[in-house]
């Protein structure tokens, strides 16, 4: 009974960290689509996909690297792979130099949030 009850409170609070890095990742998204969208003036569709495309980055590079004892170079190596994965998507809807205001924007926004 004990070891049943210890594995619901362990299960318990994974689940709640779980839901904190989503909302974390949904929030960093949200504020990413919105600026670009905004410094761009793109339309809501735009806006969207810029949105689901930092969704599937954050997600995949999560996937990728939570919990799994990488170091700071293999961490490096995925977040390069994912910014060149970001662009390839982005480049399926914009050209070129939209893609890369985008781009540029999303970085501005970082640094000044840093």
């Amino acid at each position: 009974m004990k070891n049943s009850i210890k594995i619901f409170v362990l299960l318990l609070l994974f689940s709640f960290n779980s839901n904190a890095q989503n909302g974390y990742q949904i929030k960093k998204a949200t504020s990413f689509s919105q600026h670009a969208a905004s410094q761009l003036e793109l339309s809501d569709e735009d806006q969207k996909f810029i949105y689901d495309a930092y969704i599937a980055k954050f997600m995949n590079d999560r996937e990728k690297i939570f919990e799994k004892g990488l170091s700071n170079e293999e961490r490096k190596a995925i977040y390069k792979a994912s910014s060149k994965q970001i662009r390839k998507s982005m480049r399926v809807r914009f050209d070129q130099p939209t893609t890369a205001a985008i781009m540029n924007s999303v970085l501005e926004l970082q640094k000044k949030n840093q």
